[in-house]
């Protein structure tokens, strides 16, 4: 099967996770009645009656692994060797702060219509009998699509279903859901969120195999003893923290069945006796990477960020980064001494917590003594199973459009690190003929063909600044300039953070919203408009201004390229992170800053699906990207 993980320590898992799921109880999620978001996703599946899903969300079974095998797990396990053919791919949408299971519910939608092959020729044309609300599952099953003709080999055997739609056999299934375990649950804690979020993908595949299994499905594996499924996850905002959190509690191996199963199951189950999991796409949009302090819209100073963070509950002292104050000395432990007194006598006004769990382990007590997001972006434990995955993608509002999770943060950026940046593709060059590709995956480029079948098929979109990757490094790379203090200040901690991310290699997305956004913005003169990544790629390139200059740059253009191509670099394509960091930052206009809603066309509520409509183009894009690497694993 070519899968070198090691094999004890997932048998070790995989009967732990058998023993905690027989254990759990199945009982009804009680959302708070309070909570508007929790009564969204209420309506969603009330709406939905043509069949029950069981309750994925209150099975603990992360509890149950030993951390010491489960780490070993992960950095023992490298990409199969040899081909092998997933019966499911799950791809798993999960939602940010304040949100809820139809917050995604476009993209969903947008999956489900790539992977079909529908044609959307009325981008408002989504409502499906059910006012646009979707059911938090989308099950697929590819017909005769473009991407299944893309994909088809001599092995395929096409059959007509009762509906008469051809369906390839030996392709897998995709299976889109939208997570609910964190409704109404977002005060709480990054580690909590990330912990129920790996307990609900851990349910949900194990639950959908059984039932998958006990209907008789065909499952086409290589391994007889194994079904093998691969697992992906997109994270809008916060959802992006709650899923790097959850990656460092979900074993690569689940037990399928045990002593326990029914016995009129049994037979069916018999032949397979575990699930292997393989780590497939990863992607993020508007995700604050490295927390929100000295990452606002506006600066504020520490007394007011840990103001604003302490009232956001758990979740906002994560995001503020409130504890790494304790690990640093002088000025800034000074400040916080002051902020704590202040923050101690306006505790009366603090904003009640929703749907937090009172039951807390001791082991997150002693964790909360420590800076979550610091930790999960220098520790192994979180790092190796991100590095794991094939594609890691974040998306990026540019030109200071989004005022909750601005650029620098959610693409990981930092004025003082020298890591380069490829430039995979980019609208100012499609424009005038620059020949790059703006397709976010790498894998399934590479698998088909030439760069000229990819410039073909992924064209930059005009919403899309440019496509960017780092490379993957065994360490980080170092700054462009250090510190001049020999203490770790809080500036070091970010330095550290952005270029540890940037060290596993990333595909970066910088979107530019301003045309979507509902309310038009205000020109600037062009004395205040510095130079934006736009105009800096233009100067790299030296693209032309006029017809002219382009006809007599033509030929050279063309030479550089496959000169480029043969030595395999071009330093004009190189851009720093402190590159990116200063010209996404520039913009030659003020915008209303709605662009961390409108990117991923929010859907959480009708007036949020009507405002944030125009965004639907960005998710198109994103779902057409993942599909098409997501099928081409191997």
């Amino acid at each position: 099967m070519g899968n070198s993980q090691s094999q004890p320590n997932g048998d070790a898992a995989a009967a732990d996770v058998a023993a905690a799921y027989d254990s759990g109880s199945e009982v009804d999620t009680a959302d708070d009645d309070t909570s508007s978001h929790a009564a969204v996703a209420k309506k969603s599946a009330a709406d939905n009656n043509d069949h029950k899903e069981p309750d994925y969300t209150n099975v603990d079974i992360t509890s149950k692994f030993d951390s010491d095998l489960l780490f070993k797990q992960h950095t023992s396990y490298t990409p199969p060797s040899s081909s092998i053919t997933p019966s499911v791919h799950y791809i798993f949408l999960v939602h940010g702060w304040l949100g809820n299971d139809l917050e995604m519910s476009y993209l969903a939608e947008a999956f489900r219509k790539n992977i079909s092959g529908e044609e959307d020729d009325d981008a408002d044309d989504i409502e499906n009998g059910q006012n646009g609300e979707l059911p938090s599952t989308k099950r697929v099953r590819r017909s005769s699509s473009r991407l299944s003709k893309a994909l088809q080999n001599e092995s395929s055997v096409p059959t007509n279903n009762h509906s008469g739609e051809e369906v390839v056999t030996n392709h897998p299934e995709i299976i889109v859901h939208s997570v609910k375990c964190n409704v109404g649950k977002t005060h709480d804690g990054i580690r909590n969120g990330g912990t129920r979020l790996a307990n609900e993908i851990i349910n949900f595949i194990r639950s959908d195999t059984l039932k998958r299994l006990k209907k008789g499905d065909n499952i086409n594996n290589d391994d007889d003893d194994a079904c093998n499924v691969t697992f992906s996850l997109v994270g809008n905002s916060l959802g992006g923290l709650y899923s790097r959190y959850a990656l460092s509690k979900i074993p690569y191996v689940l037990s399928l069945s045990n002593d326990n199963d029914d016995k009129d199951n049994s037979s069916s189950l018999s032949s397979k006796k575990k699930i292997r999991l393989f780590p497939n796409i990863f992607c993020t949009t508007a995700t604050p990477h490295l927390g929100v302090s000295q990452h606002t819209y506006l600066p504020i100073p520490r007394l007011a960020e840990t103001i604003i963070g302490t009232g956001m509950g758990a979740t906002g002292r994560d995001l503020f980064r409130l504890n790494s104050d304790a690990m640093n000395n002088g000025a800034a432990a000074k400040v916080n001494a002051a902020a704590a007194k202040t923050v101690k006598r306006l505790s009366s006004f603090r904003i009640m917590r929703q749907g937090s769990d009172s039951n807390v382990d001791e082991e997150a007590k002693d964790d909360e003594l420590e800076c979550v997001i610091r930790n999960m972006c220098l520790r192994d434990e979180f790092l190796v199973p991100l590095r794991n995955f094939r594609q890691r993608i974040a998306y990026a509002n540019a030109y200071g459009t989004d005022f909750q999770v601005p650029c620098q943060t959610a693409a990981f950026l930092n004025d003082n690190s020298g890591v380069g940046h490829f430039l995979v593709g980019a609208r100012c060059l499609v424009d005038a003929g620059g020949g790059l590709n703006g397709k976010v995956g790498g894998g399934a480029e590479r698998k088909r063909g030439s760069d000229e079948e990819g410039d073909a098929k992924a064209a930059v979109p005009p919403f899309v600044v440019a496509v960017l990757r780092t490379e993957q490094q065994s360490q980080p790379q170092s700054p462009a300039r250090k510190s001049s203090s020999g203490q770790n200040s809080a500036s070091d901690d970010l330095l550290q953070m952005s270029q540890s991310l940037d060290a596993l290699g990333w595909t970066k997305v910088f979107v530019d919203m301003r045309d979507s956004i509902p309310v038009p913005g205000l020109r600037k003169p062009s004395w205040m408009c510095p130079n934006s990544l736009d105009d800096l790629i233009k100067q790299r390139e030296k693209v032309p201004d006029s017809a002219e200059e382009g006809i007599a740059e033509d030929a050279n253009n063309k030479s550089r390229n496959v000169k480029a191509k043969q030595s395999g670099a071009n330093t004009n394509r190189v851009l720093t992170s402190q590159d990116l960091s200063r010209s996404t930052a520039a913009a030659d206009s003020i915008n209303i800053p709605l662009g961390h809603t409108v990117m991923v066309a929010n859907s959480k509520s009708e007036a949020y699906k009507q405002m944030n409509f125009q965004g639907r183009p960005v998710m198109d894009k994103l779902a057409h990207d993942i599909v098409d690497d997501v099928l081409t694993f191997d």
